[in-house]
């Protein structure tokens, strides 16, 4: 029976989608770490910007970013209600636009006493519902023994502590140490972008070694420029990147509509 032009539409784009070079297979659907709002941090500067990032991420395989805009006392100053207004506006412009891309917002918290005072008011930003996964980072000379008093604090406060890209931490460049966050309830996020050697040797070398010792919850893209999503595609080719999917990965876990793959 000859085919209709409709099954020959279809065949024809998904050999298309399938034969692609520039089309990877998308095994991580979700970014939980991404600096895409326009205009809050030294992410886009304008939401044409953000727009750019958007569309490449999802010709990369993501279906859902987590935006997490960085809150720092003196520098970035973003509270929630003007997060989740960015969000707001730049969902708008991106349903006019018919551009498919599910977002949420939380944050990117930096490890200073005004975090802890947001902790205990219980004006944070989180992912994962329930689950209020709470991305922090600190200074890469920051004491393994402050992160550690984070770690308990942000837990005692009823949150789920995830750290942002353990790797690139001088201090936390000794397994016992890490052995003792994920003891006391720490979630490791690591940058995609370390395992290229992107930051620096030491960060690929530690990033390879949570992979090794199965302590990646989360993969993030940290992504604030398309330029910097070239490292992302080319790590996404890496032995050390399959490795890292085919771990307890919590990344897709949050997507909230199920999607269908084909390979």
């Amino acid at each position: 029976m000859p085919k209709n032009k409709l099954s020959l539409m279809f065949e024809s784009i998904f050999k298309r989608d399938v034969l692609s070079g520039n089309t990877p297979k998308p095994e991580l659907t979700v970014d939980v770490h991404a600096h895409v709002l326009p205009q809050l941090d030294d992410g886009p500067v304008d939401i044409e910007q953000s727009i750019e990032i958007i569309k490449e991420m999802y010709a990369m395989g993501y279906r859902k970013i987590i935006a997490t805009p960085h809150v720092m006392a003196g520098y970035y100053n973003n509270a929630p209600e003007d997060i989740l207004q960015s969000l707001h506006i730049l969902k708008t412009v991106l349903k006019r636009r018919n551009i498919t891309m599910e977002l949420e917002a939380a944050a990117e918290y930096y490890l200073e006493d005004e975090l802890f005072r947001l902790v205990e008011c219980h004006k944070v930003l989180t992912f994962g519902g329930s689950k209020k996964y709470l991305l922090f980072e600190a200074s890469f000379v920051t004491k393994a023994s402050y992160i550690l008093e984070a770690v308990i604090k942000i837990k005692q406060a009823g949150y789920t502590p995830v750290l942002a890209h353990p790797e690139r931490y001088v201090s936390l460049n000794d397994l016992e140490v890490i052995n003792r966050l994920s003891f006391n309830g720490a979630l490791f996020q690591v940058n995609i972008g370390s395992l290229t050697g992107y930051y620096s040797k030491q960060a690929q070398e530690l990033a390879e070694l949570l992979i090794s010792k199965k302590l990646v919850a989360f993969l993030g893209s940290d992504c604030h420029s398309i330029a910097q999503l070239e490292s992302i595609k080319h790590a996404f080719k890496l032995k050390t990147f399959k490795e890292a999917t085919q771990l307890n990965i919590l990344n897709n876990t949050l997507m909230e509509k199920k999607i269908t793959v084909f390979a």
